[in-house]
């Protein structure tokens, strides 16, 4: 297995594939990312971010996560993985403190303690507020801007390795300006079943120019734009309807066509998210969030 070195290939180790268990039998894949909520100068609460409908109505969730090895600055995957079955998945995350923003979280610390006294370490990379441009930051860049989506489109994903698939696209409206007064954002990209909770990242590595036509070389603009949760749709009657990406990946039959849209949710809102549960960890008030992985099965 590499040892991730540039920006991209940390990515490759930054998200989670999500297959949940519902009710009714079905099986469902979405996208999830780690990130690190800031508790204060020197500590940080990790976490696991995906969207709510990922995860609503789950009774089981199955992830995979990556073994590490090596000590210190030398730590790095080992090529080897394994699964984790959650129990009672739904029952287990946090939801954004605005019902209509799609975003949760889990507190991933459990489960990383949890595998350490039985031997195992994990490896991963996360993301953090210091990933996450300003508004003031987000007047810098243009209209049109090139950006990568991480995840799992229509599940798929390179199961031997436990990797996921990058998707290339640009963003449709500007990432400062908050469209239709929500706090969202479009872009140009294919999104399937299973990309929901996929994270969406601004790169310009080594060289860019700004909107001012200003160019830099040798230098890098790197941030975490946002999380892809919806998509507009064609409907049988000639009308655009806006809906959660699907986590369904089974072929079915339907009419509605999906118009390579993306809606994205800004990463303010994921800090807004962490901060909330930042909040209710210091009141006490996340115990059972804390203790839910007793009984979690590792193979």
């Amino acid at each position: 297995m590499i040892k991730p070195v540039s920006f991209t290939e940390k990515l490759l180790f930054s998200t989670i594939r999500i297959e949940a268990l519902l009710a009714d039998g079905q099986r469902s894949v979405g996208t999830a990312f780690f990130f690190d909520a800031r508790l204060d100068e020197n500590r940080h609460l990790p976490l696991i971010v995906t969207n709510k409908h990922v995860v609503k109505d789950a009774v089981e969730g199955i992830i995979q996560l990556h073994e590490a090895e090596g000590e210190g600055n030398e730590i790095r995957p080992s090529g080897r993985h394994f699964e984790a079955r959650i129990n009672n998945f739904a029952g287990h995350w946090i939801g954004h403190p605005n019902e209509s923003i799609d975003l949760c979280a889990m507190p991933f610390q459990p489960m990383r303690d949890k595998l350490q006294k039985n031997g195992k370490r994990i490896f991963n990379l996360s993301f953090d507020e210091s990933l996450v441009f300003s508004d003031l930051q987000l007047e810098t860049l243009s209209a049109v801007e090139n950006v990568l989506m991480v995840g799992y489109p229509t599940g798929l994903w390179d199961e031997k390795n436990n990797l996921p698939l990058f998707r290339r696209g640009i963003t449709s409206t500007h990432p400062a300006i908050d469209f239709c007064g929500k706090p969202i954002f479009l872009i140009d990209a294919a999104a399937f079943p299973g990309s929901s909770g996929s994270p969406v990242v601004f790169a310009d590595m080594g060289f860019y120019q700004d909107k001012m036509g200003n160019t830099s070389i040798g230098t890098s603009r790197i941030a975490l734009l946002g999380v892809l949760y919806a998509g507009p749709m064609w409907t049988a009657e000639g009308s655009v309807e806006v809906d959660p990406i699907p986590t369904a990946v089974l072929p079915m039959s339907r009419t509605n066509v999906m118009i390579h849209l993306g809606y994205v949710l800004k990463a303010k809102e994921i800090l807004a998210l962490s901060s909330h549960i930042v909040r209710e960890a210091n009141k006490g008030l996340l115990r059972d969030k804390m203790i839910i992985f007793r009984d979690c099965q590792f193979a």
